[in-house]
């Protein structure tokens, strides 16, 4: 691992996305969340609601049973021009999302989020969290098919050493507890090759902070708290030849 933080150059996050839950008597209303649409526009004029929904599951003597549920509510989407920024505000939480280019923590995305947060409370008020989460989906595209695991990567698959056979398809999930009230999942995926020679493996990396109640006033130091452990566990994946490929 590098001794260093490495500034690639082309860095293969696909999409950032920030997820900052709220602690509420009760969920935001669709009044609410409009009096934000003015306060965003500038930066994200595409702008609408959808309605949430779900499906709940039972299971009996009688089987499967689903119930299609219409009460959870509203969520505001909105978009910037260029369809690469994304806040969406719901009664429970509030997401920012950016797709590529990403644009770095300290050079943009760790402003955006504080920036959706300070217009949030412009608009409604004080505002409580008790849950943040930042999630980094990554798409590594390797030169080899199929994929010598130990080529690339510090380590290799769980499988066995079949005569004959050809590794496919791979999916696996590791979810580890971190210090700080902090954990981290990470899913691994093995995608099927689009073309000759080149396959993607995505290496999706999720650190959520669950804790005490916190003022907003008080979200940059957990916004630090969950974005350190994804460079660790990024790093801690790689080796020099991989890393080149985003040099």
């Amino acid at each position: 691992m590098p001794a260093t933080a490495v500034k690639y150059p082309n860095p293969p996050i696909q999409e950032a996305i920030c997820e900052i839950h709220f602690d509420l008597p009760q969920p935001l209303a669709k009044p609410q969340m409009e009096s934000l649409m003015p306060i965003w526009a500038a930066d994200y004029p595409e702008q609408r609601f959808i309605e949430e929904r779900g499906i709940t599951i039972q299971v009996g003597a009688d089987g499967v049973q689903t119930t299609n549920r219409d009460d959870l509510g509203h969520r505001l989407i909105c978009k910037s021009a260029d369809g690469t920024r994304l806040v969406q505000l719901s009664g429970q939480f509030l997401a920012v999302n950016q797709l590529r280019p990403y644009p770095g923590w300290e050079e943009g995305f760790r402003d955006t989020i504080t920036g959706r947060a300070a217009g949030l409370q412009t608009a409604i008020g004080k505002v409580s969290f008790r849950r943040v989460g930042l999630r980094y989906i990554n798409r590594i595209d390797v030169p080899e098919c199929p994929l010598n695991w130990k080529t690339w990567f510090n380590f290799d698959l769980p499988s066995p050493t079949i005569e004959g056979s050809v590794p496919g398809q791979f999916q696996m999930q590791f979810n580890s507890a971190l210090p700080k009230e902090c954990r981290l999942t990470i899913n691994l995926v093995l995608l099927p090759p689009t073309e000759p020679g080149k396959v993607s493996v995505i290496l999706d990396l999720d650190v959520i902070w669950e804790g005490a109640l916190q003022d907003f006033s008080e979200l940059g130091t957990f916004l630090e708290r969950v974005h350190q452990p994804h460079r660790l566990a990024f790093e801690a994946y790689l080796n020099e030849k991989s890393r080149r490929l985003f040099q």
